[in-house]
């Protein structure tokens, strides 16, 4: 009968808040076996967060486990780094931390094959990532392409300001802007949230038509002479300029509107009274 051993005095000092050997910040304990732990350290390197420390009761038992550790060595380290790519760190470090702790404990455990296929799944997730961000990306970044191409051919019509002309440049001017916007925000937007490409599609289509939107309220309230009147009297940038920051704001023509309907019913009420 096995008697069981305690927990190495140098690992039960691994705990949250406390420094390890190396005087690193211990933030998170993923997993602490009597003669070893894997832990997590406050650092702004990604690659570099996760630690293993070993410490065996006898030279016997550290060699065995740093032999088992030396096995997975490279596909953990291998895996580790790849999680800069993952869009799930959170879970990703945790599923290494338990292949490894797995590995170390038994030498039954394919670590290699384990790692192998974190590693495969990383990779995969970060491929659909890049793709339904692309996704999102092409229908503003195609417009903007297609406008100016549309805009290079339609150039002789610019002297005389033709309809056609000014709908081209109403339309480039706005998807500039809005390509921007959606530029920015795609940092902060989850491209896993929807299991099909078609809604990443939809919610790029989406946002560059609201940027057309946009851009043909502000041209009719410039044309009108109720947004910014002195513009119509300047020089052909400064219009385009107004209609490329109306493509990038969402809020600039709702918030516009919402002032002008409350001109209009302050002089109805006026008009009511006299």
């Amino acid at each position: 009968m096995t008697t069981k051993t305690d927990v190495v005095a140098s690992i039960k000092t691994i705990t949250v808040g406390e420094r390890d050997s190396s005087n690193n910040k211990v933030v998170n304990v993923l997993a602490k076996h009597n003669e070893f732990v894997i832990y997590e350290i406050e650092t702004n390197d990604i690659n570099n967060r996760l630690k293993v420390f070993i410490d065996g009761h006898t030279d016997a038992s550290e060699a065995a486990l740093q032999g088992r550790f030396n096995r997975v060595k490279q596909k953990y380290i291998e895996a580790k780094g790849m999680l800069s790519k993952s869009s799930n760190f959170e879970m990703m470090k945790h599923r290494i931390a338990h292949t490894l702790s797995s590995c170390l404990s038994s030498d039954e455990t394919d670590g290699k094959k384990e790692f192998s296929e974190l590693i495969s799944t990383i990779v995969r997730e970060h491929e659909e990532l890049v793709t339904n961000r692309a996704i999102y990306l092409a229908p503003a970044f195609g417009a903007i392409i297609l406008l100016f191409v549309a805009c290079l051919v339609d150039m002789n019509d610019r002297l005389s300001n033709t309809p056609t002309w000014q709908v081209l440049t109403l339309l480039l001017a706005s998807s500039l802007g809005g390509g921007v916007s959606i530029l920015a925000n795609a940092k902060t937007l989850n491209f896993e949230e929807f299991k099909t490409k078609l809604h990443y599609l939809m919610l790029g289509i989406e946002r560059i038509l609201l940027a057309f939107v946009a851009g043909g309220i502000v041209f009719i309230a410039l044309k009108a002479g109720a947004l910014l009147p002195t513009f119509m009297s300047a020089n052909y940038w400064s219009f385009m300029l107004v209609l490329v920051v109306a493509g990038f704001s969402e809020s600039f023509v709702p918030g516009f509107l919402s002032k002008t309907e409350s001109s209009l019913h302050s002089n109805a009420f006026r008009r009511t009274n006299h």
